[in-house]
């Protein structure tokens, strides 16, 4: 992958923010160094991709608060953020600063991927938004850790990608350095799940022994970690309940749609819902009609359907799954009718927006 140069690091005003080197990294308390992750210990953790998702998710490892288990609890004595855009790690450092979260520095160019995996971290987490990203990622992090041989990193990668891309990764990481192991961890919650730190893991891993490793960590940032099986089967799960979900959207913008048209308030409708059959994630949480979503104080509807699950990603995790049952031989007629109508609003221009936006994209409503 080839990533573009940004700007030389620079100074950010608060004295929390210190600039060294060229690094698009910004590293939050100080450096540790652990071969084996333990309970209780301290760690050092990178975190790659600083999307809508991955924003809030490294807030919440940068406020470092202590898990649930006292007894399995890890320390983040560091943390290393990257994003290819500028822009994203600005705003995580504002963000950083206004909390008053400790010491920053930033790094940038294509060989900071490079230099992040040799400064030894026990954990890389990644949040990116395709297969492609996830797979540049690790691939370059990867070749420099094989020469790390007396240290173990573990590989969380909790961007949605297909099942074949999670045991292609799982295998490179072990073959290429055996000390080191890979997770596929697809997270389910939203922006707000994100934020609020209640976020859903869903699980591949390889032993029980990288399972204990790795779920400090994730509580950090949810309040599920759920084990799915074996390497690829976190994967193989976050694509089957995005298909279920994006059927769930459709349909309740159908029928938000049908009541408004027959006179129905938008809020009494969604009220009736939120406590009969239809109720639903889309329904109570993410309501794809603006004035329920201002109404309830939750939905990213409520903000020009900024903020929230971009339509693009929601067409990229339906082509994997309609891809992936292809494979199988199994028929999705549903999923495959809900893809047509998403890639027919993504091709419309709604492929940034929030993907409930399917509603004023029926209605024949530019946003």
């Amino acid at each position: 992958m080839s990533l573009p140069l940004l700007h030389p690091s620079r100074r950010v005003g608060a004295r929390c923010f210190e600039s060294f080197s060229s690094s698009h990294s910004l590293i939050a308390s100080q450096r540790m160094s652990s071969k084996h992750m333990s309970t209780n210990s301290s760690v050092d953790v990178a975190f790659v991709g600083l999307g809508n998702m991955g924003l809030q998710m490294a807030l919440n490892l940068a406020r470092n608060k202590p898990g649930e288990n006292a007894g399995n609890d890890i320390n983040i004595r560091r943390l290393t953020v990257h994003d290819l855009n500028d822009a994203n790690v600005l705003k995580f450092m504002k963000l950083a600063e206004t909390e008053g979260l400790d010491r920053c520095s930033l790094i940038s160019s294509a060989r900071d991927l490079t230099a992040l995996a040799e400064s030894g971290p026990d954990f890389i987490v990644t949040s990116l938004p395709t297969c492609e990203a996830s797979e540049a990622v690790v691939e370059t992090m990867v070749k420099k850790l094989s020469s790390l041989r007396e240290h173990q990193t573990i590989f969380i990668d909790t961007s949605t990608v297909g099942v074949s891309t999670s045991r292609k990764l799982h295998n490179l990481v072990t073959s290429t350095a055996p000390q080191s192991d890979y997770s596929d961890a697809p997270v389910s919650g939203g922006v707000r799940g994100a934020t609020d730190a209640t976020l859903t893991f869903m699980v591949g891993v390889s032993s029980p022994t990288t399972l204990s490793s790795i779920t400090p960590l994730l509580q950090k940032m949810g309040k599920a970690v759920i084990p799915c099986g074996g390497p690829g089967s976190g994967s193989a799960v976050k694509l089957c309940n995005n298909a279920a979900l994006a059927a769930q959207m459709l349909g309740i913008c159908e029928a938000m749609n049908l009541g408004e048209s027959l006179g129905v308030d938008p809020k009494v409708l969604a009220g009736v819902m939120n406590v009969s059959t239809a109720q639903c994630w889309s329904s109570k949480v993410n309501n794809p009609h603006p004035a329920v979503a201002k109404d309830i104080g939750s939905g990213a509807s409520a903000n020009e359907y900024e903020g929230g699950f971009g339509t693009s990603l929601m067409l990229k995790d339906l082509n994997l799954a309609v891809d992936a049952a292809e494979e199988q031989g199994l028929a999705m007629p549903v999923s495959g009718l809900t893809r047509d109508l998403y890639r027919m609003a993504d091709s419309h221009g709604y492929g940034s927006k929030d993907f409930g936006v399917i509603l004023q994209f029926l209605k024949g409503v530019r946003v």
